[in-house]
């Protein structure tokens, strides 16, 4: 797990999965800073990408659902806490769907330490 203190890499990470350039309060980024590089290196390739591509997904659909998109002539909102936390409620899900015999150590260890509501939950 990464060290809270040191937001850089997890504000960069985050640029890049969710493509957001405007930068993110460290804040809103502390929702996923226990999260560090060894964590994403040692998952498998299929559990990363399908992971940050459920964490992203998501992220983006709950920020876009607090306000018009670019599509409709206005500007998104900007990414807060609870839209990181739905991401990872999504990321979750996907390493859950990874058939528990194959799935990786630092998945499993990822999910037992999780403590990111539980898939569908509400909050």
């Amino acid at each position: 797990m990464a060290d809270m203190s040191d937001m850089t890499w997890t504000k960069k990470r985050l640029a890049e999965v969710l493509g957001e350039d405007r930068g993110l309060d460290d804040y809103t980024a502390s929702a996923v800073a226990m999260f560090g590089p060894d964590d994403l290196d040692e998952m498998l390739k299929m559990e990363r990408e399908a992971a940050l591509q459920a964490f992203s997904q998501a992220a983006r659909a709950s920020r876009d659902a607090r306000g018009p998109g670019a599509a409709e002539g206005g500007s998104r909102p900007t990414f807060v806490a609870k839209d990181l936390e739905r991401g990872l409620s999504a990321a979750r899900a996907a390493l859950e769907m990874v058939p528990a015999g194959t799935r990786s150590e630092k998945a499993n260890a990822l999910l037992a330490d999780c403590h990111c509501p539980e898939p569908g939950a509400r909050g």
